[in-house]
């Protein structure tokens, strides 16, 4: 028999179809709130259909007052919870019938809501929890990301909130992507709680009033570690040893090293974030020694060499990686041959490529050094045409490429290290190991982390910035 819908919600809200908010914690949480899990799917369930029933009865008792008249059906909540379940999930379709819930694929293959696998069985709880609940209703979502693809998460979320504009949605989640992905929300970041002397949490606000984006302040904000800004993605190799190597700080790369400068000095500009301490590191790219210096004082450091690739061909952290593949001595030298032949090789046949990538940077630094005058256009204008003659990109590219010419004849294999920037031999040394680049990244990872391994470690530690709080 289908309960009354008040009685319905009642044992929804309350753990009891004649509960109230005072036996709330009794009948709903055993008198455990905060521990004692829930199990109302099928409660949910019962407030669709008792809204259904109240709704069909409704429409028909109209029509038999108005016979012959054409009456549009209302739509009851499992009609709304079919349409987003549709939006949200559309190789899936959603049936109510007399013998309960089915849901069928477009192949036609039907099964029970027992079988819905925990994907489908979250979407469709989340759908119901917030069309059931009454007008106005503060809704918290603990961790509304769980068990749900990311890919449909945002839309999931964004289909809800358009379903109940009356409502106020309150989020408790870890997720950065998602966080970010609620543009409308005020967001804050919860630190801590205490109990005693008093009850009191400590939260910041995130403001989007900086140079930073969202995503990048929800990260650095939730974080309890200081921040290094490092370049590459996610998936790089960069992000992979600085996490290993750095293991005291929340590591995020940004992309480019302007990325990782503008972050840093970003960030060290806010106020508001005055509780978290960070640091950057780029590759060396090049740079004069002052103007490696002027990065330091805004904590920025620099590589001793070219990329963090060329950190794996120095001869003291090359042999250790050897050893990690238990190569002998006289292997590893031999490798190590090659490895060297392949660095002059690959270089010389790419000279003017890498002096070309110099040069771009060096033009692009000069021209970010210019500080335009703002008086009127024709200052603004002559001031433009003197700063572009100052910078020669011909001159910059000779330079370099006398150099680099220079060290490759005298085979001077340190300063190649320093100079050439040339992602292709970290592929090289994959290959003399006997593997892909990839699977010589994840052996890198897996090594450096390992207790077996710590002379790789250690290695590749000696040759990367020691960055301590100033």
């Amino acid at each position: 028999m289908i309960q009354k819908p008040q009685f319905a919600l009642n044992g929804l809200l309350y753990g009891h179809p004649e509960g109230d908010s005072n036996a709330k914690s009794v009948h709903r949480y055993r008198h455990q709130p905060v521990t004692h899990l829930l199990n109302d799917f099928d409660q949910l369930v019962g407030v669709l259909y008792a809204d259904q029933n109240e709704v069909s009865i409704a429409y028909r008792e109209q029509a038999r007052a108005r016979p012959g008249v054409a009456l549009v059906p209302p739509p009851a909540k499992i009609d709304t919870l079919k349409d987003l379940w549709q939006n949200i999930l559309p190789q899936r379709i959603l049936n109510f019938d007399g013998e309960g819930i089915k849901t069928r694929t477009i192949q036609g293959e039907e099964y029970s809501a027992s079988n819905m696998s925990d994907g489908e069985r979250v979407i469709f709880y989340l759908i119901g929890q917030a069309l059931a609940a009454k007008k106005n209703s503060i809704l918290i979502f603990d961790e509304p990301d769980l068990h749900v693809n990311k890919a449909i998460l945002a839309k999931l979320w964004d289909s809800i909130e358009a379903a109940r504009p009356d409502c106020c949605f309150i989020y408790i989640t870890h997720d950065v992507e998602f966080a970010v992905s609620r543009s409308a929300a005020t967001k804050y970041a919860v630190h801590s709680y205490r109990e005693s002397p008093q009850m009191s949490w400590d939260f910041d606000l995130i403001s989007d009033e900086n140079n930073l984006s969202e995503a990048l302040i929800v990260q650095i904000i939730g974080s309890r570690r200081p921040i290094l800004f490092v370049e590459g993605d996610n998936e790089s190799l960069d992000s992979l040893i600085y996490r290993r190597i750095y293991d005291k700080f929340t590591i995020i790369p940004v992309g480019s090293c302007t990325d990782v400068i503008h972050a840093v000095v970003s960030f060290n500009a806010q106020p508001s974030l005055h509780h978290v301490w960070c640091a950057g590191i780029i590759d060396a790219d090049g740079r004069t020694s002052a103007e490696a210096e002027n990065l330091i004082k805004k904590n920025i450091h620099q590589l001793p060499v070219a990329e963090l690739e060329n950190i794996l061909l120095i001869d003291e952290v090359f042999f250790a990686l050897a050893k990690s593949f238990h190569f002998d001595i006289q292997v590893s030298n031999q490798k190590f041959i090659e490895l060297k032949t392949q660095v002059f090789n690959q270089n010389t046949s790419e000279l003017d490529t890498i002096c070309l990538r110099y040069t771009m940077r060096r033009v692009d630094a000069h021209i970010k050094k210019i500080n335009f005058p703002t008086q009127n256009l024709q200052k603004l204008n002559e001031y433009f045409n003197n700063a572009i003659i100052s910078v020669n990109p011909q001159d910059i590219f000779e330079k370099i490429k006398f150099e680099i010419t220079k060290a490759l004849r005298l085979e001077d294999y340190d300063k190649i290290l320093i100079l050439c920037d040339n992602k292709n031999l970290f592929a090289e040394i994959a290959k003399l190991f006997g593997l892909t680049k990839k699977s010589l990244q994840q052996f890198i990872g897996r090594a450096i982390m390992s207790s077996n391994n710590l002379e790789l470690n250690s290695a590749i530690r000696k040759f990367l910035p020691s960055i301590d709080k100033i």
